[in-house]
């Protein structure tokens, strides 16, 4: 068994894990309107610190969701012997079910360095889904500094630990919309 000596080693990046005419479809589906500000885990921004919309992801797009999660925490499993999960009979997406997020790049939308995991919302693993990469900026990258930037593919996925040892950030939207579906394993 190979035995993993840095927090890198836990994030992976899956490309084509969701077909490019489904993220089309997903994202053409929205309409901006149906975007509301996105909260941050304290429920307030007062600091900008979360610049960014969000959204329930339309329900006729929960199966085909569901199944690329699944095929992304087979994949992790298959690299981490340690890490189990039963997700075909637990539907881990019950308690936030699938966000939709917007970053728009006219407002330079943004996340500033966070982690998922908090005591009103314990979670194990995170997982995102490119579904645009037409924009500018908009980098999902992780660690105090922004040292370790993840490549950004319409169709992938970014999946590591929740926990605090993997603070990430989205860098702010210089042009174009980014957007994203994130997810929680609990």
């Amino acid at each position: 068994m190979k035995l993993l000596n840095k927090l890198s080693d836990y994030i992976h990046y899956f490309e084509n894990i969701l077909n490019l005419s489904v993220c089309d479809q997903i994202v053409n589906d929205s309409t901006k309107k149906e975007f509301v500000p996105a909260p941050t885990g304290t429920k307030t921004n007062k600091n900008n610190y979360r610049n960014c919309y969000t959204k329930p992801l339309n329900k006729k797009y929960d199966s085909i969701i569901f199944k690329a999660v699944g095929n992304v925490l087979l994949k992790y499993q298959e690299k981490h012997n340690f890490f189990k999960y039963n997700f075909l009979t637990n539907d881990s997406m019950q308690d936030t079910g699938y966000t939709h997020l917007l970053y728009k790049g006219d407002e330079k939308g943004e996340y500033k360095i966070h982690i998922d995991h908090y005591d009103v919302h314990p979670r194990v693993l995170s997982i995102s889904l490119i579904l645009t990469d037409n924009y500018e900026g908009g980098d999902f990258c992780f660690f105090e500094k922004n040292n370790f930037f993840v490549k950004k593919k319409k169709g992938s996925a970014i999946v590591f630990p929740s926990n605090f040892c993997f603070p990430h950030a989205v860098t702010p939207v210089l042009g174009g919309d980014r957007h994203s579906i994130v997810t929680w394993i609990r």
